[in-house]
């Protein structure tokens, strides 16, 4: 896994006089996967696969990136309580 621990933060965002400002709401440390579970909640769609492709000028596409992406009410069925 590329990020074997990290940090989901929930924020609101607001703009006072063309400046962003933050307030924090939530944070959850997440750390050391249960790869064996990565499989499984890919088969159940939990888990998705997103391919981010742009489209140039001249009309051809590119791959920029293969990214998963996890369903947030789902992060306890891949990374245990911290």
């Amino acid at each position: 896994m590329k990020h074997n621990e990290t940090y989901w933060i929930a924020a609101d965002s607001k703009i006072i006089d063309g400046k962003e400002f933050f307030q924090y709401k939530k944070v959850e440390h997440i750390k050391k996967p249960i790869v064996s579970q990565f499989d499984i909640l890919l088969e159940q769609g939990i888990i998705t696969l997103d391919h981010l492709i742009k489209r140039k000028s001249s009309g051809s596409v590119v791959e920029k990136e293969t990214i998963f992406k996890i369903k947030p009410n789902s992060l306890d069925l891949l990374f245990p309580p911290s």
